[in-house]
């Protein structure tokens, strides 16, 4: 589409390249988005996605040298910063970690009222009213109030709209959506979608550029694919031909891993017990965990002054037993009580009612020197290791420091040797910090960490959702061999349902504190029997055929 004086609308991207002195990072990259088409840049991590939508942005690192085109409705803007772009030029961003993105000293209201405020010069009150109505149409539940909340009160899907609600504020033309739903579960996912969805429909919408590798979630949203490797495009067109015949062996790779990840195959698996832990459950008398009664709820910030503090139950009555050896996943929507839950059984928090206890003894906060017993024979395997993890301290004092904080006699050394053997980190990177690490290999350290004391049982937080589709397949294929091969158990808490019926044998749905459902994985895929996993189930995003 072109304008009244013959120019091309939308996004245009023309030979597009990025270096670091003598390195290129993004080379000759050229794609278009036109007004009301959703288009999405696809590829592993370090494929240089973020790189080109920064360029887009003008928003890349000073150290960056960028050539080529980057015109927003005819206009070029490679090189300039937002704020000296032209009102025809705006281009918008839709972050990928909204608690991030959003001010968190600021009320939702004062956030969305101020692009408002700037752009139309509005009154005050004009432009609260405004951003009100905004919160309401992107699908946020009793704006009126959800306004006046600061985004700490938000959950996870709340504060991605509000996000894309701000975006929307500015009015731009082009609007960039980086991973908005990556930390998100299914039903949230989809929401937000159907919110992108709908705001880009039209000729008279913004142009969307959507970075995922996802290729599921890239099928459920746009429309043409433009496939990167190594900062080249490798492949571009229509997004169902690129997935139904890719061309390079690039994508054909990446279309596979996709595939790889899809529940379908274990909708007709009839269920099959491990037999590397079939004989050991059939011998176990008591289990491992027994978690029995446990409830907790949390004071909920005051309405108005003086008005007295209400309470959120975050656990109902929770009961399950866990046998050493089993491989168990947690799976809800945001707020079903997953993370109480795992805090609950690693000790950082206690519940109000019930107990959990672990091989026969009760687990209860306490400091490290009193929980000692317990950290040797469980750890825990964090979402995000990058913030997690000391970024001061080098790959092998990280993995040492476990063994130095409880005591664990032997060659300290050796034992850090061979965990980073297992997870498949060899000596060059023992020097080297987290910062220097990508996402896989971060999550890598992590895991050796806590295999380091070799503990009996593993609790992991969303290990796999940051990363992209070849990696999350290595680090589900570690967590299992490790898993196999030491006897550990391993409990996983995650929204991704696909992950979980690769690696557990029995799956917990959550929902509003409680588990409603608790079987084999393979029959709770094949016959959900609640309605709150029959939606994690249909909310699930299917490849492109």
């Amino acid at each position: 589409m072109t304008s009244e004086h013959g120019e091309a609308t939308g996004l245009v991207v023309t030979g597009l390249r990025i270096r670091v002195q003598d390195r290129l990072l993004v080379d000759d990259v050229s794609f278009a988005v036109s007004p009301g088409s959703r288009v999405c840049l696809l590829g592993e991590s370090g494929s240089g996605k973020s790189l080109t939508a920064a360029a887009v942005l003008g928003r890349l690192p000073q150290n960056m040298v960028a050539s080529g085109s980057v015109r927003v409705n005819g206009i070029e803007v490679l090189g300039t910063s937002t704020l000296e772009r032209p009102p025809a030029a705006r281009v918008a961003m839709v972050f990928q970690d909204s608690a991030v993105a959003l001010n968190p000293l600021a009320r939702v209201r004062d956030q969305l009222a101020t692009p408002l405020r700037r752009r139309h010069r509005l009154t005050k009150s004009v432009a609260e009213a405004a951003a009100t109505e905004l919160a309401e149409s992107v699908g946020l539940p009793d704006p009126a109030s959800l306004v006046d909340a600061f985004p700490s009160q938000l959950s996870g899907g709340q504060r991605q709209r509000v996000c894309i609600a701000l975006a929307l504020a500015c009015e731009a033309s082009v609007l960039v959506a980086d991973e908005p739903t990556t930390a998100l579960d299914v039903v949230t996912q989809a929401r937000v979608l159907e919110v992108l969805r709908r705001y880009t429909a039209g000729e008279r919408t913004p142009s969307l550029l959507f970075i995922t590798h996802d290729f599921a979630v890239a099928s459920e949203l746009c429309d043409d694919a433009v496939i990167l490797g190594s900062g080249r495009v490798v492949e571009s067109g229509p997004l169902t031909e690129v997935f139904a015949r890719p061309r390079h062996e690039y994508t054909r790779g990446l279309v596979a891993a996709a595939r790889a990840t899809s529940i379908t195959p274990y909708l007709r698996r009839p269920h099959r017990p491990d037999p590397s832990t079939s004989h050991a459950h059939a011998s176990q008398t008591t289990p491992f965990f027994d978690v029995r009664h446990v409830s907790r709820a949390f004071v909920t910030p005051r309405s108005r002054p003086f008005a007295p503090a209400g309470r959120r139950l975050a656990l109902r009555d929770t009961s399950f037993t866990i046998r050493a050896s089993e491989r168990v996943g947690v799976v809800g929507v945001s707020g079903s009580g997953k993370t109480t839950l795992l805090r609950v059984m690693l000790g950082l928090e206690a519940g109000d009612t019930g107990t959990v206890t672990c091989a026969g003894r009760a687990v209860r906060p306490a400091d490290v020197r009193h929980l000692r017993w317990y950290r040797r024979l469980v750890q825990y395997v964090p979402q995000d290791p990058a913030s997690t993890l000391d970024p001061f301290r080098r790959v092998r004092e990280l993995v040492a420091e476990p063994l130095v904080r409880l005591g664990v006699d032997g060659d300290r050394d050796a034992s850090v040797r061979d965990a980073l053997h297992t997870v498949g980190i060899g000596p060059d990177f023992v020097d080297r910090r987290v910062h220097e690490l990508s996402g896989g290999q971060a999550q890598r350290v992590a895991l050796a960490r806590a295999i380091a004391t070799r503990p009996a049982f593993l609790l992991a937080d969303e290990p796999v959702s940051g990363l992209d589709l070849p990696l999350r397949e290595q680090v589900v294929g570690l967590l299992t061999r490790i898993t196999r091969e030491r006897g550990m158990g391993l409990l996983v808490v995650s929204h991704d349902l696909s992950m979980v019926a690769g690696l557990c044998e029995r799956t917990l749905v959550m929902h509003d504190g409680a588990v409603v459902e608790d079987r084999p994985t393979t029959e709770l895929l094949a016959d959900p029997r609640h309605e709150r996993t029959r939606e994690l189930l249909a909310a699930i995003p299917s490849v492109a055929a």
